[in-house]
């Protein structure tokens, strides 16, 4: 709730796939926010949205909504080349901004968006989702705590089984492909569980179809570390992050409710001690999964990263996933392109 108690008021500008899945069923559980608005340049699509979530205002031009004052924050979900144009304006008519990654394929525009943000009140936010994810938060502890010992490699996988998708997504120069959609999610990961920057990437990617529909990225962190992620766009759904240290290892699965595995660097997976602590495991964790329905936690962290984001604003506290973090993706990824491009490492400071 704001300071005069009413929930903080939403519009949301772009109504696709993430917005229509992810974010309105997340806005709608949560009982201190209130979507007032959308926007969307299709008609129809914008129609069917608002009239499934019973959203009262809609508009065909994001600046009619804007330019409503009823709306406190804005949410830009439209596609990445127009992220930095919207986000300006939400910025310019005083509203509180999530922005979904990435922020946009020019370091020079999102300088832009940061200098502007700088001299703003408000709220500015990015949408890293995975970073809420309670089972990659309790990892990022166990990594903290150096109980693993000396950390040596971080792998992540995430594959989908998208037969289809929008035309835009399908080609890299408007924002698509594996590499800008989904590599970048591993990048702030990297970034977020060790602690530490990205110095080199090297990247392999496959086109068919679509632009980059599988892609590998190797990198160097600046302490030494090699992190390695694996994408893919038309297989199977798989989400997991692994970090390897000399005393111990922990592996997440992002879509289980059980998905979280510590173990000593001396044990096998075949270990029946290990097995039968996994079992235990998954029987204690069992009962509040089945309760709470959260299933693997995935679809909640788009709840959570929401909550965070209207603690922020309510509570005028930092917002724990900022511009500089969007930035230091974004720069990540480009280095990541630019490799695939050149088949050659790249240098993340020259990207």
């Amino acid at each position: 709730m704001t300071a005069s108690g009413k929930p903080v008021r939403i519009g949301l500008i772009g109504c696709g796939g993430v917005t229509h899945e992810r974010h309105l069923p997340a806005l709608k559980s949560l009982p201190d926010a209130d979507v007032v608005a959308v926007a969307d340049v299709d008609s129809a699509r914008l129609n069917r949205v608002a009239d499934q979530f019973q959203i009262p205002a809609r508009s065909t031009d994001y600046r009619s909504l804007l330019d409503n004052s009823a709306i406190d924050a804005v949410a830009v979900c439209v596609p990445v080349g127009l992220h930095v144009e919207v986000a300006l304006a939400a910025l310019e008519a005083g509203k509180h901004l999530f922005v979904e990654k990435p922020l946009s394929l020019d370091l020079g525009e999102i300088d832009r968006l940061i200098e502007r943000a700088s001299r703003s009140s408000k709220m500015v936010t990015v949408g890293f989702n995975l970073r809420r994810h309670r089972l990659l938060r309790e990892a990022r502890e166990i990594i903290r705590s150096g109980s693993l010992g000396r950390l040596e490699m971080i792998r992540t996988t995430l594959t989908s089984n998208h037969q289809k998708v929008p035309a835009w997504r399908a080609k890299r120069e408007s924002g698509g492909g594996a590499l800008i959609e989904m590599a970048v999610h591993q990048f702030d990961l990297w970034r977020f569980l060790l602690g530490t920057e990205v110095e080199e990437v090297f990247t392999y990617s496959r086109s068919s179809e679509w632009d980059d529909e599988t892609a590998t990225v190797s990198a160097r962190m600046s302490d030494g570390v090699i992190a390695v992620s694996a994408l893919c766009e038309r297989t199977s759904n798989n989400n997991t992050v692994e970090v390897n240290g000399r005393a111990g290892r922990v592996r997440v699965d992002c879509y289980k409710f059980d998905g979280l595995e510590v173990s000593p660097a001396a044990n096998v997976p075949g270990d029946m001690r290990l097995r039968l602590s996994r079992i235990a495991y998954a029987l204690r964790e069992l009962p509040p999964a089945v309760l709470k329905r959260r299933g693997g936690d995935y679809v909640a962290t788009y709840g959570q990263e929401w909550q965070h984001f209207i603690d922020s604003i309510n509570d005028d506290t930092p917002v724990e996933c900022t511009l500089d973090d969007g930035r230091r993706a974004t720069q990540i990824l480009l280095a990541s392109l630019q490799s695939a491009a050149s088949g050659q490492p790249v240098k993340v400071a020259q990207a």
